[in-house]
């Protein structure tokens, strides 16, 4: 109706356990074998990561890798990627910020986006929750379960219910009921001697939150019974915020092949360029200022270029940062490492070629 507020239409992306998402969508015969990620499994590290498998034999986040061992003896053990973990969650954020410009990413493993339309006359959310999830399957080779809601705790327990690589859907004016059957462990950022008060009360679910009379509630939880009563009916929530353009961006990566050739290398470019320009897309951003780095054992090599106007399309800025990079790579065998990055970052215009380049590169 008019005037009315519109409801929200909250998305949970549950990547859970994120680390084993990536080193499956890197080795695929990775694939349903119990994988511990961490460190090897003699070594003294903890576990960062297990999936659902190890999961099911005991291993939690922060055992020691050896009690791991121990718990499953016939797992994988992984010491991780950390430039890789954070290359696909740039990713990961880059698909978010294209569906909506409202996206919080509280960890790693979990993000909400605001799928909230835009006026009386938008589509439904739901095809493009669903298409979220497809483009992080096919791009990204990594398994979500989703939950869309009109509050964030509906929609994290929903993605929590949707697991594996699921979407559930809470149909508004559903919410409460749905959340009176889930156990107050799902409560956000509970302490631990509030669960234990909680449940020592007999406060099982939060229905039973819900139902309880303030006296019994502030009796079990002291002063803190009004926000837990608001937390148990999915009330007083942060909105999401639209995220900040970036100033700058920049990726790299480390060649660990020190006789790697030039075609590959160019092909590592490539896609870092492609990295970049894809998280340029949602802010409708263009860069006026591209460099490449290529850093070898005993010296570091850079060259850059000012653009008018800026670019932002990828196919133009494949072609800029590959002759940027050509005298960089000779010779090709001892590149540690590469990067790109583009910046004086302003809103987009009108992009015309750039072959070749207008001025001589530095």
């Amino acid at each position: 109706m008019k005037g009315r507020e519109r409801r929200r239409s909250l998305l949970h992306v549950d990547l859970d356990p994120f680390f084993v998402s990536v080193e499956r969508s890197l080795d695929a015969g990775l694939r349903g074998v119990p994988l511990i990620v961490g460190g090897d499994a003699d070594s003294r590290g903890v576990v960062a990561a297990a999936s659902s498998e190890a999961r099911a034999l005991g291993v939690r986040p922060g055992q020691s890798l050896a009690q791991a061992r121990r718990l499953c003896p016939d797992g994988v053990f992984r010491s991780g990627d950390l430039d890789a973990y954070a290359r696909v969650s740039d990713e990961v954020t880059a698909i978010l910020l294209n569906a909506s410009r409202r996206v919080e990413r509280p960890s790693a493993d979990e993000a909400y986006v605001d799928l909230t339309p835009d006026g009386p006359q938008s589509g439904s959310p739901v095809p493009l929750a669903e298409q979220i999830k497809d483009e992080l399957q096919r791009r990204l080779g990594l398994d979500a379960s989703l939950g869309l809601a009109s509050c964030r705790l509906a929609a994290r327990v929903a993605s929590s219910w949707a697991r594996p690589r699921g979407l559930l859907v809470v149909l508004p004016g559903y919410e409460v009921s749905f959340l009176a059957r889930q156990p107050v462990s799902f409560l956000p950022e509970l302490p631990q001697h509030l669960e234990d008060a909680l449940t020592k009360a007999g406060f099982e679910t939060l229905g039973d939150v819900l139902a309880a009379s303030s006296g019994a509630l502030e009796a079990a939880v002291g002063p803190a019974a009004d926000r837990v009563r608001e937390a148990a009916a999915g009330e007083g929530e942060l909105p999401v915020e639209v995220a900040a353009p970036p100033s700058w961006l920049q990726e790299e990566t480390v060649i660990r092949d020190r006789h790697a050739d030039r075609a590959s290398l160019e092909d590592v470019l490539e896609g870092l360029v492609g990295r970049a320009c894809r998280r340029l897309r949602p802010f409708d951003l263009a860069a006026e200022s591209v460099s490449v780095e290529v850093r070898r054992q005993d010296r570091t090599l850079r060259r850059s270029e000012t653009l008018s106007p800026g670019l932002s399309d990828e196919a133009t800025a494949r072609d800029v940062v590959r002759q940027l990079a050509q005298p960089l790579l000779e010779p090709a065998a001892g590149v540690r490492s590469v990067q790109v990055r583009l910046g004086r970052l302003t809103r987009s215009d009108a992009q015309v070629p750039l072959f070749p380049l207008h001025r001589g590169a530095r």
